[in-house]
């Protein structure tokens, strides 16, 4: 018994020994561009949502998507930024129009340059893919005021960061404000890796699309919550899991009307890295 408490007392003090190394250990937070570097990943999302009018729900349901994202670094920037072409292809079943009891898959893409600074912060984005113009801003608008800009110099366990973006309106500014916080050093798909965690809302104004009659616009408002898995030795994002509460205000032109309504949306998200080489 003296011998299993000895060992016991070891393993315990191996353990917290181990524990302290991980919380004291300084990293650099840093995407690692390479020229031809391409990386692929899975993402699998659900989402529900209810649109409302006055007291009356007119729409609600939920739909289940699959995507590959593929991104290749086509060229380095002075001071180590870098062009990064992103192919993103989404899946998911629709009914079919002549017969409403078969489904069919429909599938979205686009595709995107962005010029990106080591630090994750996003200098310009070029839709190579037709694109609405509202579309576009309000894509922009989200990497602004949600992607992560990570610190400088080197940062351990339990440092914190909070980004504040100033959206301006036409009768009023707010801030969009998200804090990141690294909860942990692990191990994960086989990388070693910081595990950030993030809590914060997103603000983005909804601009009329020049092809909709209805000429909807508005302002989302987004609470976004989740944890992404940061390879830092390798300088990327091996697995992000995103929880969005949205509640989006808008107004439209209905037979010569404006009529507000309000669209509720839940999103969950799972983002993988599946796939890193070089070409």
């Amino acid at each position: 018994m003296k011998t299993l408490t000895a060992l016991s007392s070891i393993l315990l003090c191996a353990a917290l020994l181990l524990g302290c190394a991980q919380s004291d250990k300084k990293i650099s937070l840093r995407f690692k561009y390479e020229a031809g570097l391409r990386t692929a990943y899975e993402q699998h999302s659900k989402r529900s949502w209810k649109v409302v009018s006055g007291d009356s729900v007119i729409e609600e349901g939920s739909r289940g998507y699959d995507a590959r994202v593929v991104q290749i670094v086509s060229a380095l920037k002075p001071a180590g930024a870098a062009e990064i072409i992103d192919s993103s292809m989404w899946y998911y079943e629709v009914r079919n129009k002549d017969d409403s009891s078969k489904v069919d898959t429909s599938v979205t893409t686009r595709v995107t340059l962005i010029t990106a600074e080591p630090n994750g912060r996003i200098i310009n984005m070029e839709f190579l893919s037709k694109e609405s113009s509202s579309a576009a801003k309000w894509l922009k608008n989200y990497y602004e005021q949600g992607m992560p800009v990570f610190p400088k110099g080197e940062v351990s366990q339990g440092y914190s960061w909070t980004q504040t973006t100033k959206v301006l309106l036409p009768d009023e500014t707010l801030d969009a404000s998200i804090t990141f916080k690294i909860k942990a050093m692990v191990r994960e798909a086989g990388y070693d890796c910081a595990l950030i965690e993030y809590d914060g809302n997103l603000v983005i104004p909804v601009e009329p699309s020049e092809s909709d009659p209805l000429k909807r616009q508005g302002l989302d408002r987004i609470h976004a919550s989740g944890n992404f898995y940061f390879a830092y030795r390798e300088g990327l994002i091996v697995l992000q899991r995103e929880h969005w509460s949205q509640v989006g205000e808008r107004v439209r032109i209905k037979e010569g009307k404006k009529e507000s309504y309000t669209i509720s949306t839940e999103s969950k998200v799972d983002f993988r890295l599946v796939e890193k080489s070089a070409l």
